[in-house]
């Protein structure tokens, strides 16, 4: 059986204590990812964080936030005008948030789309969607919510619909974490690759307005943190990222991974790359139709590339495609 692997990355900075640049987050990695996709013929999708592009445009009396937005914008452009596509991805503690003495403030009391009102909702994908789609002259057919929070789904159900926007790649079977910041729970999602749904993203309904194209799920055991851990201390340069910043970060899922198994996903962030070859033959095995790969450009190290290039060579061995979520996005 043919597959469909799909290799989909989260463009959008750090929101720890400190946010990084775009310079190392966004623009230097995607610039890589660009040159590799071209060597390689090959299309990705990229959901673009536009509450992000939102702030800027709302900073352009700002000389360094007009000339990030100018930048920014010209790698949008340049990424579609090569066959990727541009989906919508949305963090909506950028409401909250603000830029002041040289940098951004994230504010990440609100970070769940589930903390804001409906109406507040329906705003944020109006505001954000528009950015993006004036940016890059085509709207947005695919969306992804930031950390993964798209839940509960109806309460987002509406404001997708009036974007006339009906894919979603949000959901990773068995994925679950409760955290003051961010939250969600998988772990009753089908054991598919793609189905259709209507108000509960983890509820298959045959005749639902929505389909769900979920990312591949994939457990790790301990050792493979133990051997990250490792590499990135003998060897920082290659296997550290390239962004410049701090994610958000719960320490007790930290340091549960070094002692028990992880519900993960398919991911060429770093080291996590390593693995896509394996996870792509086990579904061969499954007899699989499609592979969806979650990757940051910001969480990308100098080893993702080679891994990546390894990875994108087999499958095309194999005459199987590496393409856009969305087959029609041109």
């Amino acid at each position: 059986m043919n597959m469909t692997v799909n290799i989909t990355f989260d463009y959008e900075l750090f929101f720890g204590a400190n946010s990084g640049t775009a310079q190392k987050c966004m623009l230097e990695p995607t610039t890589q990812l660009m040159a590799l996709a071209a060597q390689h013929a090959v299309q990705f999708t990229f959901f673009v964080d536009a509450g992000y592009l939102y702030q800027l445009q709302q900073h352009l009396h700002i000389p360094a936030c007009a000339k990030i937005f100018e930048l920014v914008s010209k790698q949008l452009k340049a990424l579609q005008k090569r066959g990727h596509e541009i989906a919508l991805h949305v963090h909506p503690h950028w409401q909250d948030s603000f830029f002041k003495n040289g940098q951004w403030h994230i504010n990440t009391q609100r970070y769940k789309l589930a903390d804001f009102s409906k109406e507040e909702v329906s705003l944020i994908f109006e505001n954000y969607h528009r950015v993006l789609t004036q940016i890059v002259g085509k709207p947005c057919m695919a969306f992804r919510a930031g950390g993964w929070c798209v839940q509960p789904f109806a309460h987002i159900r509406e404001a997708l619909m009036e974007q006339h926007i009906f894919t979603d790649s949000s959901v990773y079977k068995n994925g679950y974490h409760q955290f003051k910041a961010h939250a969600y729970d998988f772990r009753n999602a089908p054991t598919l690759e793609q189905w259709r749904f209507d108000k509960d993203e983890c509820l298959p309904n045959g005749t639902g307005f929505f389909t769900e194209l979920a990312i591949t799920p994939h457990t790790l055991k301990p050792w493979f943190y133990w051997e990250l851990y490792l590499k990135m201390k003998l060897n920082p340069a290659h296997y550290k990222p390239i962004g410049d910043g701090t994610w958000l970060k719960d320490k007790k899922k930290i340091y549960k991974q070094f002692y028990s198994s992880t519900h993960h996903f398919a991911c060429c962030d770093g080291y996590f790359a390593s693995q896509l070859i394996p996870i792509y033959q086990n579904l061969q095995r499954q007899q699989r139709s499609r592979m969806v790969v979650l990757g940051h450009p910001k969480s990308l190290a100098n080893c993702s590339f080679s891994l990546l290039t390894a990875f994108i060579n087999q499958v095309k061995q194999d005459g199987n495609a590496v393409t856009r979520l969305s087959p029609t996005y041109i």
